[in-house]
């Protein structure tokens, strides 16, 4: 049976930095993402210093799989300051009327999510325990 064909991408939006190693956890959670659903619509995007920022790399995910209807950005940001608030909202909003097919939508930073802080809480355990190295 074929694959299932995806109508909701996502595109993992961080920060980007000058320095090219910065990149390597945000594409290590793509080929996570893309290694667990090999059919998934996913891609990076960055708000500054890296390629693609987010509005070319809304075209190449439709490029790709014009069948979406849906796209989320997520930003993996730890918090919600200027970028989140303000940046992002603004970015999605200058966006929409170049794909009026498609509705974009951000979810919440990932720092805001209840299970990334438990899982770090976690992991703050396991090192004032002696259990996990850094």
């Amino acid at each position: 049976m074929p694959s299932p064909t995806p109508t909701i991408g996502l595109i993992l939006l961080s920060h980007g930095s000058k320095d090219p190693v910065w990149r390597r956890n945000a594409e290590h959670l793509l080929a996570q993402v893309q290694q667990a659903q090999p059919t998934a619509a996913v891609a990076c995007a960055y708000l500054d210093w890296c390629d693609p920022p987010l509005g070319p790399a809304v075209a190449q995910l439709l490029q790709s799989h014009p069948q979406l209807s849906h796209i989320t950005i997520w930003p993996l940001l730890f918090g919600v300051g200027k970028h989140a608030s303000e940046d992002i909202p603004a970015l999605v909003e200058q966006l929409a009327p170049l794909y009026p097919q498609l509705q974009l939508r951000i979810a919440p930073a990932m720092g805001e999510d209840a299970r990334v802080i438990q899982l770090l809480a976690d992991m703050a355990g396991g090192y004032l325990a002696g259990k996990l190295q850094g």
